[in-house]
């Protein structure tokens, strides 16, 4: 159970890692990602458009003085393509965001 969670925890911090919009802030050591944007704005808003698209489920707090999205692999279920589909939501979160500001900057 305890092993894979920590899996699946690596496997989201590892597909996060690699959009060019998003950090991850922490070593995955149990079952948390803790990943933020290029600043507190964008990852704020991410956070919230990720809830609104409802694929996952993750909260916000601070950490080291920056907002940080905090997500944790709650349960021995949670599959290798619940993590794609969840990460996956990021990704169009992050996409609707900067295409957002794009066209504010436009008017």
């Amino acid at each position: 159970m305890i092993y894979t969670m920590h899996e699946r925890a690596k496997q989201f911090a590892n597909i996060l890692s690699k959009n060019k919009g998003l950090t991850v802030l922490n070593e995955v050591v149990f079952n948390q990602i803790i990943v933020c944007a290029e600043n507190d704005e964008i990852t704020d808003r991410l956070m919230k458009e990720v809830q609104r698209i409802g694929v996952c489920w993750v909260g916000g707090s601070v950490w080291k003085k920056r907002k940080v999205i905090r997500i944790s692999i709650c349960s021995w279920v949670t599959t290798k393509d619940d993590v794609e589909k969840s990460a996956k939501s990021f990704e169009h979160a992050l996409i609707k965001i900067q295409t957002k500001k794009s066209t504010d900057k436009m008017l």
